[in-house]
């Protein structure tokens, strides 16, 4: 992704897929990448995560077209982070939703609620 495309860049989010009861159980501080661009949103464990998260198969590594993105709602505060739902279509259509624990929540849900409304 390009840098001038990018609207949105958390480097250490955490984040939880409700997929099932296995990926509920999944803590992910501080390992999880958000990028927003106008096309798309990327959610993606760090190079040194990554290997874990796939093995476990905790359902973090999303690349989503901002058109399959069905909601984004503030859910509270976790200590520091602001907790977000993000609920989207993957690309074979199944509906999925995915906790992201951000810094910047505030500007993730506003950047991302006007990228959907575009």
């Amino acid at each position: 992704m390009d840098n001038n495309d990018e609207l949105f860049l958390e480097h250490h989010a955490a984040a939880q897929s409700l997929n099932n009861v296995w990926t509920r159980l999944a803590s992910t501080y501080g390992c999880i990448m958000v990028v927003m661009s106008q096309k798309k949103l990327i959610i993606k464990p760090h190079w040194y995560a990554r290997w874990l998260i796939k093995l476990l198969c905790l359902d973090l590594n999303h690349e989503i077209p901002i058109a399959n993105i069905r909601g984004v709602t503030e859910m509270g505060k976790w200590f520091s982070h602001g907790k977000v739902e993000l609920r989207f279509d993957t690309v074979g259509g199944e509906e999925r939703k995915v906790l992201l624990y951000l810094k910047k929540y505030r500007e993730f849900v506003d950047k991302a609620t006007k990228a959907i409304n575009q």
